[in-house]
């Protein structure tokens, strides 16, 4: 085991993603606190961690407001006495559950509420969330800090502005971070995921097939497999384990000459 008897936090572990990080670090012995804006998703993924024979617990957490996030830290040392991995998975998609549907998708139709919630939830609780840990980080002079990105802040599109632009803004956060703290043993990096057919993944498929031009009437379903075949050079989605399988390897001692980087998972969308 990889991870045996290291404690980690998941911010957004309640579900998609952020759950199969968790299972994927439980699975190579970590400890799990597993955060998320919903308690009662978070406690189901404990749950679910806990049979793989490693401690969790599960706390809620809104990511955009620093004491919530200055909590979570704080907890965890009194919890589980310690705080090796920090993941920051929390996330949402840009649009609003009850937007107008055929409401055309670009930038101009971005609401300022739809931007701000994007922008606070994907960047700025990083950064609360980042600047939490760091001092215990600091003091204990080890740990790594995995930061979600996205491959869509490596090609942004204009109905995503808000949301590729927050995950843009999380890779230049994470080489900031890692500029700053590498000095003190602490590894800093970020996973940039392709397409994943999570609730995040099905529900663009929805607003793709009730907005844009080209897949208006299709199928949710059709509608990602479609994004699929013509944007992943390998034809097939990532799933949430790939994504997890590379926090594992970043969080453990093969990733500790990794510094600053953004890992993209994401099947040859993107080359870097």
């Amino acid at each position: 085991m990889r991870l045996k008897d290291k404690v980690a936090v998941v911010t957004g572990g309640g579900g998609g993603l952020g759950e199969g990080i968790s299972l994927c670090l439980a699975r190579e012995g970590a400890h799990v606190v597993v955060s998320d804006s919903k308690l009662e998703t978070a406690e189901k993924v404990a749950a679910r961690v806990r049979e793989k024979g490693v401690k969790a617990i599960a706390l809620q957490t809104d990511v955009r407001f620093s004491d919530q996030c200055q909590d979570l830290i704080d907890t965890t040392l009194r919890e589980m006495g310690g705080l090796d991995i920090l993941v920051c998975s929390a996330g949402v998609g840009g649009y609003a559950p009850d937007r107008e549907p055929g409401k055309p998708l670009n930038i101009e139709n971005i609401t300022d509420e739809e931007w701000n919630m994007v922008i606070d939830v994907n960047l700025k609780g990083v950064f609360l969330c980042n600047r939490a840990a760091i001092p215990h980080f600091k003091k204990q002079k080890s740990g790594k800090i995995i930061n979600i990105a996205s491959i869509g802040a490596r090609m942004p599109l204009d109905f995503l502005a808000h949301y590729d632009t927050s995950k843009a803004g999380v890779i230049a956060l994470t080489q900031a971070v890692a500029m700053h703290m590498a000095r003190y043993n602490v590894n800093v990096n970020s996973v940039c995921p392709g397409l994943i057919k999570t609730e995040m993944g099905s529900n663009m498929g929805q607003l793709l097939s009730d907005s844009h031009p080209v897949f208006r009437g299709m199928n949710p379903d059709d509608v990602f497999d479609t994004l699929v075949k013509n944007s992943v050079r390998k034809r097939t989605p990532q799933t949430a384990e790939d994504i997890g399988n590379a926090v594992v390897f970043l969080a453990s001692e093969e990733g500790k000459e990794i510094v600053g980087q953004g890992l993209n998972v994401c099947g040859g969308m993107y080359f870097s």
